[in-house]
């Protein structure tokens, strides 16, 4: 009796799983980011939502496992465990670093390349003193802002960007 609710509950669970991997394959290209978040660390954090939705019910499940090696309670643990590798190899990790190998180069050009200084001169006018401002690129906000939130989520961050950040 008590083994028949256990697989209403993983029925349940694996209309569930379903339903999260729709989510996934429909927003894979284009997920949904937070107003406040940089956009690849959004998209990693997105996927981390839907690991977090189907990790939680799974790990009670794993308590109970000797009562419910059932053909059910496989079928539903190949789906997670096809699911979670999506999620975290196939997407965050790819994502990752692809934004480690863009942005490691790309932040030290965007520093100081060939003719960009961090500070310029403003042109001189005839009865004030010379002035200074910084010339920052745009994109190195970005790619700080990214390095922080990847940084806060648990992501080895290349040593070079961690400096310009600093």
């Amino acid at each position: 009796m008590l083994n028949r609710k256990y697989e209403d509950v993983l029925v349940q669970y694996d209309k569930e799983l379903t339903q999260m991997k729709i989510l996934f394959e429909k927003g894979v290209e284009n997920p949904p980011i937070s107003k406040n978040m940089p956009p690849k660390a959004g998209q990693i954090a997105w996927a981390r939502s839907i690991m977090g939705r189907i990790k939680g019910p799974i790990s009670k499940f794993r308590n109970k496992s000797d009562q419910l090696m059932t053909n059910v309670f496989k079928d539903v643990a190949y789906k997670y465990v096809a699911l979670a590798k999506k999620l975290d190899k196939d997407y965050e990790q790819k994502i990752f670093e692809t934004w480690k190998r863009e942005n490691t180069d790309k932040a030290i050009e965007y520093l100081g390349g060939k003719d960009r200084h961090i500070l310029s001169r403003t042109p001189k006018v005839k009865d004030q003193d010379q002035t200074y401002e910084v010339n920052f690129a745009r994109e190195l906000r970005v790619i700080i802002r990214e390095a922080k939130f990847l940084d806060r989520i648990g992501k080895t961050i290349p040593q070079t960007i961690i400096n310009i950040a600093l």
